[in-house]
C-alpha cells in the first residue's frame, strides 16, 4: 500500500494505519491526532468569531483559527513524512551487509533514517505545543458552549505529544552520537513537559466550569 498523502481522506489514513505493514504507524497517528485537535480549535474559533457576545475576542479567535489551519495542514504533511522516513529505514535494512564496508554503509543508512524519523516527531511536538496553547486560549475565552471541544483539542495535542516523545526516544535509542541524541531528547522532554502543563490547566478549567 502506498504511503498516504497529506490530502488523502481520513478513511485512506485509517485503512493504511490498520494494514499489516510497518508504516504508517504510531508517528503518523500522533500527527493525525494533532491535526484533529487543530480542526477543533478552528471550529471553536469560528463559532466564537460569529457571536456578538464575544466581540472583544473576535480578533484573537480569527488569529487562532488561521494559525490552527496552518498547523493542521503542516501536521498532515508530517504524518506523510513520518511514514516516508520509516520507508528509508526499511530500505536501509535491505542493503547488503556481506563486507565490512557494506555493513558500515548499512549502519549509517539506518542511523540516518532513524534520525530523520526523530526529527519529524520533534517537529511534530513543536506544532502540537502550539495547538495546545491555542486550544487553552479558546477554552478560556472562546464560546462557553464549546469548552469541551476546545478541551478535546488540548487533550488530542497532549496525546499526540506523548506518542511523539516516545517515538523520538525509540528512534534515538541506538544512536552512536549520544551527545547529539541527548540534545534532541532534552528538547523533546521540554516540549512534552510544557504541553502537559497546558493540558493540566485545561483539566482544571473544566473542573471549575463543569463541576
Amino acid at each position: 500500500m502506498p504511503t498516504p498523502k497529506a490530502d488523502d481522506t481520513l478513511q485512506v489514513w485509517l485503512s493504511a494505519l490498520a494494514a499489516p505493514t510497518a508504516a504508517p504507524a504510531g508517528g503518523a497517528a500522533a500527527a493525525l491526532a494533532g491535526a484533529l485537535g487543530a480542526a477543533l480549535v478552528r471550529m471553536v474559533a469560528g463559532l466564537t468569531g460569529t457571536r456578538d457576545r464575544y466581540a472583544t475576542v473576535h480578533e484573537e479567535a480569527t488569529d487562532a483559527g488561521e494559525r490552527a489551519e496552518r498547523l493542521g495542514d503542516a501536521m498532515l504533511e508530517l504524518a506523510s513524512r513520518d511514514a516516508e522516513a520509516f520507508g528509508g529505514f526499511s530500505r536501509a535494512l535491505a542493503m547488503p551487509a556481506g563486507t565490512g564496508d557494506e555493513r558500515q554503509a548499512r549502519e549509517r543508512a539506518k542511523a540516518d533514517a532513524l534520525r530523520a524519523g526523530a526529527d519529524v516527531q520533534l517537529d511534530l511536538m513543536a506544532h502540537l505545543g502550539e495547538v495546545a496553547e491555542l486550544a487553552e486560549a479558546m477554552a478560556q475565552r472562546g464560546l462557553a458552549g464549546a469548552l469541551g471541544d476546545a478541551a478535546t483539542a488540548a487533550f488530542l495535542a497532549a496525546a499526540g505529544a506523548r506518542s511523539a516523545y516516545w517515538a523520538v526516544r525509540s528512534n534515538l535509542d541506538s544512536a552512536s552520537d549520544r551527545q547529539s541524541a541527548e540534545r534532541v531528547l532534552t528538547t523533546a522532554r521540554d516540549l512534552l513537559e510544557r504541553i502537559e502543563v497546558v493540558e493540566r490547566r485545561v483539566r482544571q478549567l473544566l473542573a471549575q466550569r463543569i463541576p
